[in-house]
C-alpha cells in the first residue's frame, strides 16, 4: 500500500512564520503609536490659527478690545456677527483633545481687553494656561502641552 503524501505546513514552519510576523509588528507599531496625537495637534494648531486670524481682523475692523465675557460663546457671537463675515460656523471648531466631541477650545482675555489667548487642552486634557495678564504675558510661564495662539507673549 502506497501512502499518499500529505501536503501542508508543519507545526514548526507555522510557528516560525508567526514569530516573524510578531517581530515585524513589534518593530512597526511603536512607530505609528503617536500618529493620532500628531494629527490632533495639527488640527488644533490649524483651527486656532484660523480663529486667531478672524479675531485679529475683528479687532482691526470693529473694535480694539477683545470680545467680553471671556467665553467661547461670546467669541463665537462676535465673530459670526461681524460684517463681512470673518469665519464660518464657529461650532465646527472643536478641541480634538476635549473630553467630548463637542468640547470647545478655551478663550481667555486680559482684564483690559487688549490681549487674548486661544488654547487647546493638549494631550493631557488639562488646561495649563490660566489666563493672560494686562501686559500680554501668558500665565503660567510653562504651559506644558497646551496648544495655543496669542497676541501676547510667554512670560519670562
Amino acid at each position: 500500500m502506497n501512502r499518499k503524501s500529505i501536503q501542508g505546513f508543519t507545526l514548526l514552519e507555522i510557528l516560525v512564520v508567526i514569530t516573524l510576523i510578531l517581530i515585524i509588528a513589534g518593530i512597526a507599531l511603536p512607530r505609528f503609536a503617536g500618529v493620532g496625537d500628531e494629527g490632533r495637534k495639527a488640527k488644533a494648531k490649524a483651527e486656532l490659527k484660523t480663529v486667531q486670524t478672524a479675531l485679529e481682523s475683528y479687532l482691526l475692523n470693529t473694535t480694539s478690545t477683545t470680545p467680553n465675557p471671556a467665553t467661547w460663546a461670546a467669541l463665537e457671537t462676535a465673530l459670526e456677527a461681524a460684517i463681512p463675515r470673518l469665519v464660518g460656523e464657529m461650532s465646527d471648531f472643536v478641541d480634538p483633545f476635549g473630553a467630548t466631541a463637542a468640547t470647545n477650545y478655551v478663550y481667555r482675555r486680559s482684564a483690559n481687553g487688549k490681549y487674548y489667548v486661544l488654547q487647546s487642552l493638549g494631550a493631557d486634557k488639562a488646561a495649563d494656561i490660566t489666563g493672560i495678564s494686562n501686559t500680554g504675558d501668558v500665565l503660567p510661564a510653562n504651559p506644558d502641552d497646551d496648544i495655543y495662539v496669542t497676541n501676547g507673549q510667554l512670560s519670562a
